[in-house]
């Protein structure tokens, strides 16, 4: 079976880590039966062309301007990854939901599967009755977690108390909001640690003010090592339709402060503290509980993501499987 992985040229698929997690699917043990291959959406028809797949799959963001490329594109079965869309996003990004709907009716009803990446988000499919429920499958995103998993537990706080929170400085992450909250802290309370780089960073870091408990680390090439010296780790996104970062921290044994949005909401369930989104008071006073638990507590927490983190990458192969046999 020959199956065709298509990703946006650029952005958060083709130089992301979805890139990095279809490579270590193309070798997992799927590759006795399965032959995968990766293309940008420039060259997926002169791969089709010259390779002939039986599946294709796109990963990349549905518009407008991309249904003609899709119906362009030929092959045996159609499949759409949702890597991009969510309630939160469909909140915060969409002023005219009835448009936004009809998109994804039409590009959803041109495919053969439709996989939802998070329970929340497969839910959110089903309300708003963006495909038929027959057509969607859920597949929880992933990635290998080998050396997250090999992190030490945390037994004693760092002095002051480290909070660690890193991706892309745009605001869909909502590092806007988590600089307020710890603002809005006593000064000295936590140090933040803020990993990224994006086309925010020069009014995230205006919106510091030089705040000497806020750090600006630039990029982090060793997120494990990164993840080791935090007590916790902040995810305040305003939508997330998974969250990879928030997996990392599990498989870290780190508690997690997080949005309650999409797939966030569903990886916390007892390893950390959940609060609304785009709410720099409620982000604070969650903060404020994080740091006031005990270092019991926290372990506990640490553990029971882990815990929950332990088979995740075993269960993303597992589910791909089950979707590809499908096809067969």
């Amino acid at each position: 079976m020959k199956v065709l992985h298509i990703l946006s040229t650029k952005g958060m698929g083709w130089t992301g880590g979805i890139q990095a997690t279809l490579t270590s699917l193309a070798q997992s043990r799927l590759s006795s039966w399965v032959d995968f291959e990766l293309t940008t959406q420039k060259h997926a028809k002169a791969v089709c062309t010259r390779w002939q797949p039986d599946l294709l799959v796109f990963h990349r963001a549905s518009s407008w301007k991309g249904i003609p490329d899709l119906l362009s594109l030929k092959a045996k079965a159609r499949m759409l990854v949702e890597h991009h869309y969510s309630a939160g996003f469909e909140q915060y990004q969409v002023p005219s939901r009835w448009r936004f709907h009809t998109l994804l009716k039409m590009t959803y009803g041109m495919m053969d599967r439709v996989v939802a990446i998070s329970k929340g988000q497969q839910d959110w499919m089903n309300r708003q009755r963006l495909a038929a429920p027959s057509k969607i499958r859920l597949i929880r995103s992933s990635r290998v977690l080998s050396s997250f998993l090999k992190v030490a537990e945390k037994v004693e706080p760092e002095s002051p108390f480290t909070l660690g929170a890193y991706g892309r400085f745009t605001p869909q992450k909502g590092f806007d909001r988590l600089i307020e909250a710890v603002q809005l802290l006593p000064s000295g309370a936590v140090q933040l640690c803020l990993g990224g780089q994006g086309p925010h960073e020069a009014s995230l870091k205006s919106l510091a003010q030089d705040n000497p408990n806020i750090r600006f680390l630039g990029r982090i090439d060793d997120v494990p090592d990164f993840l080791s010296h935090c007590d916790a780790v902040a995810i305040p996104s305003r939508w997330e339709p998974w969250g990879n970062v928030c997996l990392e921290a599990r498989a870290a044994a780190r508690p997690a402060i997080v949005s309650d949005i999409d797939g966030l909401s569903e990886q916390t369930q007892d390893c950390g503290i959940r609060v609304p989104p785009d709410n720099a008071q409620a982000l604070a006073a969650g903060i404020e509980q994080l740091m006031r638990a005990s270092p019991a507590q926290r372990q506990e927490w640490g553990r029971q993501g882990r815990i929950g983190a332990t088979r995740a990458w075993d269960e993303y192969i597992e589910s791909w499987e089950q979707v590809l046999k499908e096809f067969q």
